[in-house]
């Protein structure tokens, strides 16, 4: 409303279709008291960790019923990843991960802790199917021709971008791979309460957690969970993750030895153990999310279908993984004096051109969503787009979007 030739930002994965009921929530809970003047534990106060423990018992279908000591909990999901990388792997240490993938993964990995962030390039339509291990096994070929090593594969379920989850089949054949190369699997839940969508005909979620036979395809002390307030509860800003592993003690321990560096404000963890000890008000508001989610992917989903722009049908998450149609490229491309008209109709997409229509939605058309070689998608062309933002926002960004593709 205050500046209406504004950028929307589409790009960022942020549940706003949530937030003024957790606005008024919040603002309900709690004043600062003395206690939050002082040092709280950096792993996560028992009560805490007992309210996580809580929430992944109403809505995991664990095996086994989670408790505190099975979680370290982290200024957010970035520092769980760090953390992770740090406690496995040595400098120079391989991360497998399956593409297209979450765009800050290489950072989370890399920066501190310096293992090596190694991009599982596939064919998109191989992303949810057990013949990609062929691609796995390959790569780890490779690392060990060079004589560098692997240490842990990371996957995402629901998955970011494609905002599906994983087949139980493809899941038990990546556990068969990292038992058969001695890794660790983190298996990243963040969107595990943002599915939106359990018709029959879908894959539906299923947690790691609530695999009875786990053991059967891996140790389970290779298993990681991770998840958080950021996606599921709309909480971007109050940075809180949480690392789970029931069965591997002595890596929590290790986690919890340098929680430290992963300290939230005391004021915070009594805020988010009083929002999460309130049952009744976040069953709801889950319920309420989901509902809203699946109302603003229909209508993303309808408005790519009209206008003939391919896109992977999701069940969960904030976003939709869509292509444009070539040609939008060749227009943008042709309207910015780039080409001819008399060469349009032999544009292709291409890295370059994605990066031209992507300059060009944010610059002249004022919306921002990420292309798709953030997420080291192996075709030009793709894009994420975010639909968990307001109802006017997401009106506007459909308008704009159908302006700047000349749609």
């Amino acid at each position: 409303d205050t500046n209406p030739q504004g950028i929307i930002n589409a790009g960022i994965a942020a549940n706003k279709t949530i937030t003024p009921l957790l606005v008024d929530k919040l603002n309900s809970l709690a004043k600062v008291i003395d206690s939050d003047l002082e040092y709280n534990s950096p792993q996560g106060g028992p009560e805490l960790r007992g309210e996580i423990a809580n929430m992944f018992n109403r809505h995991f279908n664990p095996v086994a019923p989670v408790v505190p000591d099975d979680i370290v909990v982290t200024n957010g999901c970035t520092t769980a990843i760090e953390m992770l990388a740090f406690a496995t792997c040595e400098p120079g240490d391989r991360i497998l991960i399956p593409t297209p993938c979450y765009a800050a993964l290489d950072s989370d990995m890399s920066a501190r802790p310096q293992a090596r962030a190694t991009m599982v390039e596939m064919p998109l339509e191989e992303t949810m199917c057990v013949s990609q291990i062929t691609y796995f096994e390959r790569a780890i070929a490779e690392i060990e021709a060079r004589d560098e090593r692997a240490k842990m594969l990371f996957l995402m379920s629901p998955h970011n971008p494609l905002g599906v989850s994983y087949p139980k089949p493809v899941l038990r054949a990546f556990f068969e791979f990292a038992s058969r190369h001695n890794l660790f699997v983190v298996v990243d839940e963040i969107y595990a309460l943002s599915v939106f969508d359990r018709s029959d005909n879908v894959t539906p979620f299923e947690s790691v957690l609530s695999w009875p036979d786990l053991d059967a395809y891996i140790d389970p002390s290779a298993v990681i969970v991770l998840h958080g307030l950021s996606k599921d509860f709309g909480l971007n800003g109050f940075r809180m993750g949480w690392i789970l592993s029931p069965w591997n003690k002595q890596l929590l321990g290790a986690l919890k030895n340098y929680s430290a560096f992963g300290y939230r404000p005391a004021y915070t963890d009594r805020m988010i153990t009083s929002l999460l000890s309130d049952h009744e008000f976040i069953d709801s508001l889950l319920v309420t999310s989901q509902k809203l989610l699946a109302e603003n992917y229909k209508q993303t989903a309808d408005f790519c279908t009209s206008n003939g722009i391919e896109f992977i049908p999701c069940t969960a998450g904030h976003f939709v993984w869509l292509r444009l149609p070539v040609r939008v490229c060749a227009k943008t491309l042709q309207a910015l004096g780039r080409i001819t008209a008399a060469e349009a109709s032999k544009v292709q997409w291409s890295m370059y051109n994605e990066l031209v229509v992507w300059e060009n939605l944010i610059c002249n058309e004022r919306v921002y969503m990420p292309p798709g070689q953030a997420f080291s998608s192996v075709e030009g062309g793709w894009f994420r787009l975010t639909f968990s933002i307001s109802k006017p926002e997401l009106d506007l960004t459909l308008d704009r979007l159908s302006r700047g593709c000349f749609l």
